[in-house]
């Protein structure tokens, strides 16, 4: 089965993908604009055990998963209980100074990376995508410490290209707003800062 996903946003083609392959889709195939729809399809082929291979079709590109034995994954968390993420969605902590808010931000990240109960998400969307561009290198080291303490630090790559700065990213998993919601779902509670 072929789908047409071109023109579509993400997380439109990871959504598609995603429902052919909950039914069991044997020979799937799916036409995407480019990189960052590939590697968001990596990453679902990859948690359904079908990998996937990519080719250029035109000015687009051809994305096929491996045949699978049909079953769904169970989404198993390999989190605890008391599981939590930390949700950035501009590049400050609270409303007033920007300068302040900033470093607000750098010492909440350094003081979760100091501590023994990290996260297992940090996750950024909207402005909160620049705190990973290096615009403070101490966040991209705290950020690094804790991707080595097990976090999953996610960035949104729709948020990145609105601001122009994907090529900036310096830290974590470009991502998509399917990932990041289910990172939500999958903790206990999500701490907006």
């Amino acid at each position: 089965m072929r789908l047409d996903a071109a023109g579509k946003a993400c997380p439109i083609p990871v959504i598609m993908a995603k429902k052919e392959l909950d039914n069991g889709t044997q020979g799937l195939e799916i036409i995407v604009d480019g990189q960052t729809q590939i590697d968001n399809l990596e990453r679902l082929g990859n948690a359904y055990g079908r990998p996937i291979s990519s080719a250029p079709e035109g000015d687009k590109f051809l994305v096929s998963f491996a045949d699978g034995d049909g079953k769904v994954p169970e989404s198993a968390s390999s989190f605890s209980a008391d599981s939590y993420a930390v949700f950035f969605n501009k590049a400050s902590v609270g409303t007033g100074d920007p300068e302040l808010g900033l470093n607000l931000a750098k010492m909440a990240i350094f003081t979760l990376s100091e501590g023994d109960n990290v996260p297992s998400y940090i996750l950024f969307m909207n402005d909160g995508v620049k705190l990973t561009t290096g615009i403070e290198d101490q966040i991209i080291d705290n950020l690094n410490t804790l991707i080595e303490k097990g976090t999953k630090v996610l960035v949104c790559g729709t948020c990145l290209n609105f601001y122009g700065v994907k090529e900036d990213c310096k830290v974590g998993t470009v991502s998509n707003m399917f990932d990041i919601l289910g990172a939500m779902q999958e903790v206990s509670k999500v701490i907006t800062l």
